[in-house]
């Protein structure tokens, strides 16, 4: 029987598939089509029940819980960061107040934003909070549970009463996160930072070829056409401060061209609600992650086609990081979940419950590490 290695194979399935990031404006919810001519729908079952809502509202996610699916922080120029608990699913959240998580820095106010990212590496996200003046980090020391502890280190450059806004990817392809920061103070800019320190301890050295003048708007980063690098959408207190852009340039450099059919359609109803990315219905990463992957591309294991049987998935990670496999028939219903939450550095296994084996027919296996993602076909006769 000849055997022939398999690669990616592009093909129609269902949309947890292949959709990218979706989108909040604020408190309100967009989802990903997958269709760049027509990229978003509007979701309202999704939104976030924040009472008070009102203007200058921001989001981030994270899976504060370690249940498998993404919990949320409100920010809206307030002194507390307000928590949400997703008591829903992976893939349709149902949102519930959670005060107990809801977090007071200290000699902190007028809190703007706040951002989810690992970046230390140490696989579990960290948070980053901007005021109007400062953006300042809290390491993640906790361990079933978050547990957030200043770390002024790796606070980035910033002083004055600039109004600040910020989000987080890896713009030059070096496998740490870089920043942009919306800065309204004498001039309206989105000004870029490089990372050019380790993997463990960001240090910040502005990029101005990475910038783009002449905008007041917010910012936040997103790989929506999949082709591995970040894109940008940007929100602010009017329409016209409303922009996307694809990113055109190479893997090291962004060059930003604006796309206004990434927009979505309705945004200017929600005038002065913030952007967020988030794959709220296929649990991933967290929010705002690095669209190429923090750990490397995982090696999973290369199947020759056809196959006789199929009991196991072998893969091997170069640290710790969230994973999810699962696989699905020729008609995309999911028949089994491998693996679903965080694993160790190196070579893993997974089985089908029971040690089963696939039956005969046409199989797609759906595997995500960190925001890596790939799909293999397998074909198995007998």
């Amino acid at each position: 029987m000849k055997k022939l290695l398999i690669t990616l194979t592009l093909i129609v399935l269902p949309r947890i598939l292949f959709a990218g990031p979706d989108v909040f404006i604020g408190l309100y919810c967009w989802r990903n089509t997958g269709n760049l001519t027509n990229l978003w729908v509007r979701e309202q079952l999704w939104d976030i029940p924040y009472a008070p809502g009102g203007p200058y509202i921001h989001t981030s996610f994270c899976d504060l819980d370690n249940d498998g699916d993404f919990d949320a922080y409100v920010t809206g120029d307030t002194d507390t960061i307000i928590a949400f608990e997703n008591i829903g699913s992976d893939t349709f959240p149902v949102w519930q107040s959670k005060s107990s998580w809801g977090f007071h820095p200290a000699g902190m106010s007028q809190i703007f934003w706040a951002d989810f990212i690992d970046i230390d590496g140490d696989g579990k996200k960290d948070l980053s909070i901007a005021k109007h003046d400062t953006i300042k980090f809290y390491k993640n020391t906790g361990t079933t549970l978050f547990t957030w502890t200043r770390e002024p280190t790796w606070d980035l450059p910033m002083q004055g009463n600039l109004n600040l806004a910020h989000t987080y990817a890896d713009l030059d392809d070096d496998k740490d996160y870089d920043a942009m920061i919306r800065i309204w103070g004498g001039t309206c800019e989105i000004k870029a930072f490089e990372n050019i320190g380790t993997p463990t301890a960001p240090t910040w050295q502005e990029k101005p070829i990475w910038g783009i003048t002449g905008r007041q708007s917010m910012p936040a980063l997103g790989d929506l056409d999949e082709d591995n690098d970040a894109d940008l959408i940007c929100s602010g207190d009017y329409p016209t401060y409303v922009f996307a852009f694809e990113n055109t340039g190479d893997s090291t450099n962004p060059v930003w061209t604006q796309k206004l059919s990434w927009l979505t359609p309705d945004s200017s109803q929600f005038p002065a609600n913030y952007p967020e990315f988030v794959d709220i219905d296929d649990h991933v990463a967290g929010v705002n992650e690095n669209p190429k992957s923090a750990i490397k591309n995982p090696k999973l294991e290369t199947f020759s086609n056809p196959l006789t049987t199929l009991n196991e998935i072998k893969y091997e990670l170069l640290k710790s990081t969230y994973v999810k496999i699962d696989i699905y028939n020729l008609a995309g219903r999911k028949i089994s979940t491998l693996a679903d939450g965080y694993r160790p550095a190196g070579k893993q296994t997974c089985r089908l419950p029971g040690n089963k084996f696939l039956p005969s027919g046409i199989y797609f296996i759906s595997f995500s590490a960190d925001t890596y993602k790939e799909n293999k076909k397998i074909i198995i006769t007998r």
